[in-house]
């Protein structure tokens, strides 16, 4: 293996099915998926047409080590972030990195040759949500709690009184906690990394961006380290959020049989599950680097390209869009041709344009031979985490050369060779793609190493 190459080293990730790459692995194996009712309070400030989601499990931040002050400074991305890369950077045999629990901690020198590399799409959209309505609603606090607790039964008043009473006043950390870096900043202040410390911001492509950042920074020789992968927590105490992609009438709706609502590639798909969130970590080495520790080795990234349809903010370009010449950048990256793809983990967001634009993409330019599914119809819509759950997905694919099924897939909407059940497949290279609101769009292509 070429000394410079790029290879995945530690894995780690928080998902609606808990903390952990095992358990979201299994999942999609078993073709499971979390899909409830959403919140009721969230009926108070806004009907949606949807009425699902999949939400993250109830966290114990005090058994992952968190301290009392950390809880109360770090924002929800990045409790979600830190779990995800500790798991990463022992599953990555590197013991704990933390300088405060390191005794013989690398020096500054050494360490600005390991980088931080995060995808987001919202930052956290849940701060100034909390913090706002408290600083809105203060004048009439006195009101608030008179009303709600006369005997008037109003559950909108019940719900601003104890919201208020949640958050009382305003976080003097609110702007930190909102700011898009605080993940990838926190991290690199958590394991003391000196070098870059990059936040991708490309909607839903963003984590598939910030692994090819990290990528094209270690094959340059920049950095022998990194951490790099993708965070996003998109649930509010009133639902804004989810509020917002339902007016755009992206999210998917009711179905008859609860759990079905999310279709990717299927002609009866309406629109993606909302997903709460979650983080998926890689730990990305030179196999310089790796092989001097004794590194075990999951897998190489050979390519990874990028481009812009400078079409739309939202709606993906129908024709004549920059998807081709994505591919095209990331396959000569690698040096491979179409032909040697022989899997892709396609966006496939249930979305009813997005799905026919892609699936046309790759029957025109792939044709029939690679197995294809979507991560999306297992863990739904993870926004700016959704590319690195999916890298994470590509990674135990090609280790265990086996492809998870695409959910809910009975009538798809292109002859395509589509994953309709969890199977055994021999492949050495596979293609991970990413679009986003903005005309955003990254793949990354990943080999087999064992």
């Amino acid at each position: 293996m070429n000394p410079q190459a790029v290879v995945v080293t530690g894995m780690g990730a928080v998902s609606a099915f808990g903390c952990g790459v095992r358990p979201l692995w299994q999942a999609c194996l078993d073709g499971r998926s979390i899909v409830v009712p959403t919140p009721a309070a969230w009926t108070q400030y806004y009907r949606a047409t949807s009425k699902v989601w999949s939400p993250l499990p109830a966290l114990d931040f005090r058994q992952h080590g968190f301290s009392r002050a950390e809880l109360l400074t770090m924002n929800m991305p990045s409790l979600l972030g830190a779990i995800a890369a500790d798991e990463a950077v022992h599953d990555a045999g590197l013991g704990d990195l933390r300088p405060d629990a390191n005794a013989d901690a690398i020096s500054v020198r050494d360490s600005s040759r390991r980088g931080v590399f995060i995808g987001t799409g919202l930052g956290n959209a849940k701060a100034p949500f909390d913090n706002y309505r408290a600083h809105l609603l203060s004048p009439l606090r006195a009101r608030l709690d008179a009303w709600s607790h006369a005997d008037t039964h109003d559950a909108y008043l019940v719900e601003l009184s104890d919201a208020l009473n949640a958050h009382p006043r305003v976080n003097p950390l609110v702007i930190c906690q909102t700011m898009p870096n605080a993940v990838a900043a926190t991290l690199g202040i958590r394991y003391g990394f000196h070098g870059p410390n990059d936040t991708a911001c490309n909607a839903c492509a963003s984590g598939t961006v910030a692994i090819g950042q990290a990528f094209r920074a270690i094959r340059r020789g920049d950095l022998d380290l990194a951490l790099a992968g993708g965070v996003e927590h998109l649930s509010d105490r009133a639902g804004g959020v989810f509020m917002g992609f339902d007016r755009l009438q992206t999210l998917a709706r009711a179905s008859a049989e609860p759990g079905t609502e999310n279709r990717p590639f299927d002609r009866d798909r309406s629109g993606f599950l909302f997903s709460e969130g979650g983080a998926a970590l890689l730990v990305l080495e030179s196999a310089r680097a790796a092989a001097a520790r004794g590194a075990r080795v999951y897998a190489e990234i050979v390519g990874f390209g990028q481009s812009a349809d400078a079409h739309s903010l939202v709606a993906i370009a129908e024709s004549n869009n920059a998807i081709r010449a994505m591919l095209d950048q990331a396959l000569h990256d690698a040096g491979i041709s179409k032909t040697d793809i022989g899997y892709i983990n396609a966006h496939g967001t249930a979305t009813e344009l997005n799905d026919a634009v892609e699936a046309r993409v790759i029957a025109e330019y792939f044709g029939t031979h690679p197995k294809i599914n979507s991560t999306k119809s297992i863990l739904g819509h993870t926004i700016g985490a959704s590319g690195a759950f999916e890298a994470v997905v590509t990674v135990q694919s090609l280790v265990t050369q086996t492809v998870h099924v695409s959910r809910n897939l009975s009538v798809p909407i292109a002859d395509l060779n589509f994953c309709t059940a969890t199977n055994a497949h021999a492949f050495d290279y596979g293609l991970t793609q990413s679009f986003g609101f903005g005309g955003h769009n990254a793949g990354l292509i990943i080999r087999r190493t064992v």
